[in-house]
């Protein structure tokens, strides 16, 4: 040994110790290395580092390359400080070079102290290599970052964060010529010394490899483990592949096998190689020869000639098992060696067995034909047994919350499972996963199996998927419902994409990767929850992607804006969850982007069209600084929202404010738009005249700006609103001008609608033949444009059709297939309406109970749905059963229930519905004054919302007062101008029956009336 260079390298090493290096303080002999005394000891860590590296750089000067490789650690330790974004990915790379080059320059150290400086003449090259491979780090995935903005796109940061595992193959790869190859052998004393081996005898036997522990639990994969010891056992030559995303239990599952009593049977040699460290078909190689107990001292240049003689000698059967193949598979320009090899190892016949796992769900491209066994996640039932018996906890309702966001995976299962058992709650870490997402997920270390983000980080950053399918992946976590597999999506998110790559062959890539997979059930591209919250997390605040991504939305909501549409139909509601997420997503982060507040109101009228009340969107955009002129869209939803649900005070401040806005931009079609909605939010609130007046406003407008389809619509609000005033001509004659612009403009939803509606118009005209054809024509249109709803809302109205004709049967038939479709796209309220239409029915057949139920049904579905006239109606109906049933208590509570629901929804007509069946509990309790006022009540509000059948049915409601009070002569004078129909008369003839003690005649239940007969 040369002593000046052997100085210089002690240097080097004395001064790492010196400043608390701690692997040069575990494995150097400090008794004779010279730690560096010139250094400032009150330097921070980063100058500490700095001097080091300086100091490292002038003791090696003598050494070739060994000063170039520490003066450009020095420069790469040095821009730690300067970086300005992306920090915490660059100072990763600066601490991973940093502890890789220290192992290097150790290994160098004891090379030369054992073979002197002549030994470096065979490094030269080795060291000039990584002299140029440091200079690449600084330049490429350091140097860019010094000048970034804080807004980092996507595509850079995922560059950045994929070389990242590049970078760790090739400082592995370094590190294994530098020390491996050189064969240098180290053992560390008690006292923390070198021993230096390089000098002894290579070994001439390996250690045999001892195969790994069969996992004490396997849950749930009892019939995956079957189906790989079948598919081993039944093929003359297994050649066996598990595949799946990472974390799904291919290594367990593998493992577990190889114990199997029929395995080992039938295979007594049985090895198990993890290729997790092995990012070439070199080391691979190694690896086999090391588990075939091949001496090294026998080793030659063609090892793979030697791993086939050696299986080809043993005299039993071999198992081979290849753990994580995709390690050295998926790197570049190693596939094909690998392929290559594999094929070699299938020719050696049916003595070798092979098993291989492998992330993704592509399969080694080799000649020979492997059988594919995917492996899925578990199902629910599983994952809380798996949950449970690890953590030693029940299951409790946020447990099973999580781990239905875990998908199944066995590995994120575990990991949650062993956080409950150290101590933490389930509670705590479902919150923790809602706001940090998979880093929380882990035992200790950044290994694959004890952190749930470093198994997803392997997949996601795997040199299989280059920078464009990560950008695939955070476009499809930013959809919650995935992407859709139909061409005209997928050409309009290629769009959204910076450099339009052909969407489909990203897909295919990422789902060889098990990123990703086709639903086909959904038409869609979906991603397990546990990877969307891992790559929503790599995407920054706002991103060029998540932006184009909005920007498609918006451009199709503008273009699809008509729900009664079939076309727009088909392309909207598919996306509906989407378009909420990515518009929910945009107001979080306050990304005012050109007509954003056009879509959130156009998103909710398709929302408010299939039943379901998403005001809280509109409002997130209201607290933005949008345009008036969104903001005016905004409110007219808003309005038209709450009206919808019954909330009658908050809907006339929205649609007032939203007329205010229109008004000032001076748009005219918004102006019609709202006097059109404030119309029918007079209707509700029994304000017909003032109603009259909007819709007059309405339809003069709308002809002002030439718009026939909301002129027709309008027509159709009049028509509805002669039909609550008892017009019949009046009302038929805006049905029919209705009728003509639909036509025109080719609406056939409107068409429909307004054939129901003529329907409705004939049942009252007591036209039922005539109102059963506009009914059965109204279906057909609906089904013509796949109108589920429409279907639904036809086959109630034709049951009400045929509970008026009698058609009991018919009528069971009828309500019981429009709830199926109700239950079908789930419309909740359209449950409930049909529950209450269902329990009337039951009323008049007389099954009490069955009515009861029905009515419960409604009543719930009301209450969920927040619909108080819902509820309202449901409440006086169950008050009508219990007075049926003689509860008369009940009754009380349900009718005073019921009264003030319809007070607070300003439901004049339901008011007084209410108050006439209270004066006929009034009646039944000889409470004769009392009911007097409840009808006089009831007739003061029927005058007043100009309801001629209620008056009619009043008059006949005081003819029973008047019975009570014997003035007999007086009932039959009342009794003579009610026109309700036989029905009513029964009613009438029980009452009598009853007040002249008849009472075999008589029948209890007095006649249930129907809110929608005055609605």
């Amino acid at each position: 040994m040369r002593p000046s260079h052997s100085k210089d390298i002690k240097s080097f090493f004395g001064t790492l110790v010196a400043h608390g290096h701690p692997r040069a303080q575990s494995q150097i002999n400090q008794s004779t290395l010279q730690p560096a005394s010139n250094i400032d000891t009150g330097l921070n860590a980063t100058g500490t580092v700095l001097q080091l590296a300086k100091d490292a750089g002038d003791a090696a000067s003598k050494v070739p390359y060994v000063k170039a490789v520490a003066g450009i650690l020095s420069q790469i330790i040095k821009i730690r400080d300067e970086i300005q974004a992306n920090k915490e990915r660059c100072d990763e790379i600066i601490d991973l070079v940093h502890s890789k080059t220290v192992i290097i320059l150790e290994s160098l150290d004891i090379v030369y102290r054992s073979n002197g400086a002549d030994e470096f003449e065979d490094l030269s090259s080795d060291l000039e290599a990584y002299a140029d491979f440091l200079r690449g780090v600084l330049r490429d995935d350091l140097e860019p970052w010094k000048a970034q903005s804080r807004w980092i796109s996507y595509v850079n940061r995922g560059k950045k964060a994929s070389d990242m595992q590049k970078l760790e193959r090739q400082l592995d790869h370094f590190e294994h010529r530098f020390s491996v190859k050189r064969l240098v052998a180290i053992s560390v004393d008690a006292r923390n010394t070198f021993t230096l081996l390089s000098k002894s005898p290579l070994p001439t036997e390996i250690i045999p490899q001892a195969l790994p522990e069969s996992p004490e639990v396997v849950i749930g994969r009892e019939d995956v483990v079957e189906n790989v010891v079948q598919a081993v056992l039944s093929s003359s030559k297994p050649r066996v592949v598990l595949l799946g995303p990472g974390g799904i239990g291919k290594t367990t599952i593998g493992t577990t096998m190889l114990h199997d009593s029929r395995i080992t049977s039938a295979y007594p040699t049985r090895y198990f190689v993890s290729v997790e460290l092995a990012p070439t078909t070199e080391l691979l190689e190694t690896r086999i020869a090391d588990a075939l107990t091949i001496p090294q001292s026998e080793r030659g240049v063609d090892l793979v000639s030697q791993i086939v003689d050696n299986i080809c000698r043993n005299p039993h059967p071999i198992l081979l098992c290849i753990d994580n193949l995709e390690t050295v598979w998926e790197v570049e320009n190693e596939q094909p060696q690998v392929d290559h090899f594999l094929d070699i190892l299938s020719g050696v016949g049916n003595k070798l067995a092979i098993l291989v796992t492998m992330r993704g769900t592509q399969e080694p491209k080799t000649s020979c034909v492997w059988d594919s066994i995917l492996i899925l996640g578990l199902d629910t039932p599983r994952s809380i047994t798996m949950f449970e018996r690890l953590s030693r906890e029940p299951a409790d309702a946020f447990a099973r919350e999580l781990l239905l966001k875990l998908s199944g995976s066995p590995l994120a299962i575990k990991l949650f499972a062993l956080m409950v058992k150290e101590g933490d709650k389930p509670s705590q870490v479902l919150s923790s996963w809602n706001e940090h997402g998979v880093k929380i997920l882990e035992t200790g270390g950044k290994h694959r199996l004890s952190n749930l983000e470093q198994s997803i980080h392997l997949s996601v950053f795997s040199p299989r998927i280059d920078d464009n399918g990560r950008l695939v992946l955070g476009l499809i976590a930013l959809m919650p419902d995935g992407l859709s597999t139909s061409s005209p999506w997928i050409e309009g998110f290629e769009s959204a994409l910076p450099n339009k790559a052909p969407l489909r062959l990203t897909l295919r890539a990422l789902r060889r990767m098990a990123l990703v997979d086709e639903n086909r059930d959904s038409s869609r591209w979906q991603m397990l929850p546990p990877i969307r919250e891992f790559c929503l997390r790599l995407i920054d605040s706002i991103s060029s992607v998540m932006i184009s991504l909005v920007e498609v939305y918006i451009k199709t909501l503008a273009g699809h804006w008509n729900y009664s549409s079939s076309a727009s139909q088909r392309v909207i509601l598919p996306e509906m969850v989407n378009i909420r997420g990515l518009l929910l997503y945009a107001a979080h982060r306050e990304l005012l982007l050109p007509s954003i507040g056009h879509a959130s109101a156009k998103y909710a009228d398709w929302a408010r069209w299939r039943n379901i009340d998403d005001s809280a969107i509109l409002a997130s955009f209201l607290r933005l600084s949008i345009p008036f002129g969104e903001q005016a869209d905004i409110h007219l939803s808003m309005g038209n929202t709450h009206t919808r649900w019954d909330r009658l005070e908050a809907a006339e401040a929205s649609l007032t404010r939203a007329l205010e806005l229109f008004c000032e931009a001076r748009n005219r079609l918004g102006e019609a738009k709202t006097h059109q909605s404030i119309g029918v939010l007079h209707v509700l609130r029994d304000r017909l005249d003032a109603a009259d007046a909007s819709f007059s406003c309405a339809l003069e407008l709308y002809n002002e700006v030439r718009d026939q389809l909301g002129e027709a619509n309008t027509h159709k609000s009049i028509g509805d609103l002669h039909m609550r005033r008892h017009r019949l001509d009046a009302a038929e004659a805006s049905f029919g001008r209705a009728l003509e612009l639909y036509r025109e403009v080719q609406d056939r939803q409107g068409e429909a609608n307004i054939h129901q509606s003529i329907g409705d118009l004939h049942v009252l005209q007591d036209r039922p033949d005539a109102a059963e054809a506009s009914f059965t024509y109204a279906l057909g249109l609906y089904r013509e444009i796949k109108s589920r709803m429409g279907e639904a809302d036809t086959y109630h109205s034709i049951g009400d059709l045929h509970v008026r004709r009698d058609r009991l049967e018919a009528a069971e038939a009828s309500f019981c297939r429009a709830l199926e479709i109700y239950r079908e796209i789930q419309n909740r309220l359209g449950e409930a309406d049909t529950h209450q239409s269902l329990g009337d029915l039951h009323v008049k057949r007389n099954r009490l109970d069955a009515a009861e139920v029905s009515f419960t049904h409604a009543l719930e579905l009301y209450r969920e749905g927040q619909s108080r006239l819902g509820e309202a109606k449901t409440q006086k109906s169950i008050g009508d059963l219990h007075l049926c049933q003689d509860r008369l208590d009940a009754a009380e509570a349900s009718f005073t229930r019921a009264l003030d629901l319809y007070r607070e929804a300003q439901d004049q007509l339901g008011e007084a519905n209410t108050h006439c069946s209270f004066g006929d509990l009034h009646l039944r309790l000889h409470r004769t004054e009392a009911a007097g006022v409840s009808f006089r009540h009831a007739l003061e509000l029927y005058r007043e919302v100009q309801s001629r059948r209620g008056e009619e049915n009043i008059h006949h409601s005081v003819g029973d007062y008047q019975v009570c009070r014997d003035r007999l002569h007086e009932a039959g004078t009342s009794f003579a101008m009610e026109r309700l129909g036989e029905a009513v008369t029964r009613k009438s003839i029980d009452d009598l029956d009853l007040q002249s003690n008849q009472l075999d005649g008589a029948h209890l239940c007095p006649r249930v009336q129907v809110g929608a007969l005055y609605l």
